[in-house]
């Protein structure tokens, strides 16, 4: 039998293990994941977004690091 999925195969066959390693939030208004890389820091990994306009921003583009003081903030 083959299984065709983009799924992990930990939680295919049900394994108690697995962590998803992102996580959905929002910041400066615009819905982004993002991957944990540290307990106050997260990277940003795709935008979530209907507005076009939130794209074509610098400041949300996957790849960039943000830290977490009250809220998320660009990390300078």
């Amino acid at each position: 039998m083959i299984l065709w999925t983009i799924m992990p195969e930990e939680l295919v066959f049900g394994q108690e293990s697995y962590v998803d390693p992102y996580e959905e939030i929002e910041f400066a208004g615009a819905k982004m994941m993002v991957e944990k890389i540290a307990a106050n820091q997260c990277r940003i990994v795709r935008i979530i977004s209907t507005d076009p306009q939130d794209y074509l921003r610098s400041d949300l583009q996957p790849g960039v690091v943000l830290t977490a003081k009250n809220r998320y903030e660009l990390l300078s």
